[in-house]
């Protein structure tokens, strides 16, 4: 293979780097940028907003030399040219600013181990050499570059960890740009407006999931009607429920057929993926047959029930004794802030590992979610890494798809929230109420059993 500078370079030698000259360059960054240099997220993430807004700007001139300084520290032959275990330098090279910010996560917080990072780096690589060379030039990483931080700060830029107004009700300015917003969120699965849908449903969903149990029935569907109804309503797409209906019974009546048509298990509850999917065939249907403002606009009150909600993972805890009294009340009552931000924790831990955004789970996809939950418990030493736990990637995937299985009681390969929801609150009570301890302590292991009366003994037995 020939590189533009007439240097004859086979992907092998391209790619036969020493791991330890890759951790000599890591983190030595560009010399040439102050892109390092901002003090707190705010600058940080206006630096980079003026950079992709202006490419003839000044701001765009420094990230361009800070970028270039990242990719000239991953080539270690100096030949203009990065393979896939460079880039895998290159990728963190990179991300070391907006790390100092929280603005994407480490390695450790994404992956569970070398092999992993280098697959998922690997399907990233290729994304970006759409020749299929095996290498890439700095021009092709720039592009690749630009369009990854264009995407994210164009919806605003938001600290990965804190989840900040992850759940955001869609707010339109105007009836067009509404439109615009709903053709885009329907033409494409994989557009980030289709997401921004997703996570407004789910915000609909969560607001109407009063008992915080990741279900709700007729009474919360009619609730969630009218949540869900506020953004089409403001600009007319929709009628109110005072001009749709003569009373409220009538409208309850005619929501409690809907909502049994969604609840095609006739279980008397949904979950957000029975929601999910109805609602985005809802709204494609509307879009289909042309979104048309024929209603009276609906006023909307301004009120504090519209601002945006975090989707936060926990990390607030300071100690084990911290954590597990945390966990301890979170599972005993219900009506605790311990209970609430548990449930938005795992709710998080849920929506990042939907990839597919479809409200449910596949077991590929559980893999990932395990891990991610994991993360606070093994902060404190409560759950072992999969490193400790399993002696190869085989054995952790098997182990897990077993898991999922006792998980997926009907059998059909994929769980909703409730589901995951509801299992992983029994596991947590499960090890809480048995005294959490750190793992590898083992501390009681080796326990007589000591009931406190005769009918907890029973219940034990049983």
């Amino acid at each position: 293979m020939s590189c533009p500078y007439g240097l004859d370079r086979t992907t092998k030698e391209g790619d036969a780097k020493n791991s330890n000259d890759v951790n000599v360059l890591k983190g030595t960054g560009s010399h040439r940028s102050y892109v390092k240099d901002f003090k707190n997220a705010e600058d940080f993430i206006a630096f980079l907003t003026a950079a992709v807004k202006d490419r003839s700007g000044p701001e765009m001139k420094q990230f361009y030399i800070y970028l270039q300084d990242c990719f000239a520290n991953a080539d270690q032959d100096l030949d203009g040219l990065v393979g896939p275990k460079e880039f895998d330098s290159l990728v963190d090279e990179a991300a070391a600013a907006p790390r100092i910010f929280g603005f994407a996560p480490t390695t450790e917080q994404l992956y569970m181990n070398e092999a992993e990072r280098l697959a998922a780096r690997l399907e990233l690589f290729k994304t970006i050499d759409t020749a299929g060379r095996g290498l890439i030039a700095f021009p092709e990483f720039l592009c690749w570059a630009m369009e990854h931080i264009r995407a994210k700060t164009s919806r605003g830029a938001k600290q990965w960890q804190s989840g900040v107004g992850m759940l955001s009700l869609i707010q339109p300015s105007s009836a067009e740009e509404f439109v615009e917003f709903l053709k885009a969120a329907t033409s494409s699965t994989t557009s980030p407006e289709h997401k921004d849908l997703y996570f407004h449903l789910l915000r609909c969903f969560t607001d109407a999931d009063t008992s915080m149990s990741g279900v709700i029935d007729a009474e919360g569907f009619d609730k969630l009607i009218d949540i869900a109804g506020m953004a089409p309503r403001k600009f007319g797409f929709a009628p109110s429920a005072a001009a749709m209906f003569k009373s409220d019974a009538e409208r309850k009546a005619s929501r409690a057929a809907l909502f049994k048509t969604i609840d095609r298990d006739g279980g008397g509850t949904i979950s957000f993926d029975e929601f999910l999917g109805w609602a985005m065939a809802h709204i494609k249907g509307k879009v289909k047959g042309g979104v048309k403002a024929e209603y009276k606009p609906t006023a909307i009150k301004e009120d504090a029930s519209l601002a945006a909600k975090n989707l936060p993972i926990y990390d607030e805890a300071s100690s084990p004794a911290d954590f597990a009294a945390f966990c301890k009340k979170a599972v005993t009552d219900k009506s605790s802030p311990e209970y609430q931000k548990m449930y938005y924790h795992l709710l998080r831990c849920f929506s990042d590992a939907d990839a597919s955004l479809t409200g449910r789970i596949k077991k590929e996809e559980f893999d990932a979610l395990i891990d991610v939950a994991a993360v606070a418990p093994r902060k404190f030493g409560f759950a072992p890494l999969a490193s400790e736990q399993y002696v190869s990637v085989e054995e952790r995937r098997e182990a897990r798809a077993n898991l999922f299985k006792t998980i997926n009681t009907e059998g059909t390969g994929e769980i909703s929230f409730q589901e995951f929801l509801a299992w992983a609150m029994e596991h947590i009570r499960g090890k809480v109420l048995r005294g959490a301890t750190p793992w590898k302590a083992g501390v009681g292991k080796l326990s007589l059993i000591q009931p406190s009366s005769a009918g907890e003994f029973v219940e034990f037995l049983k």
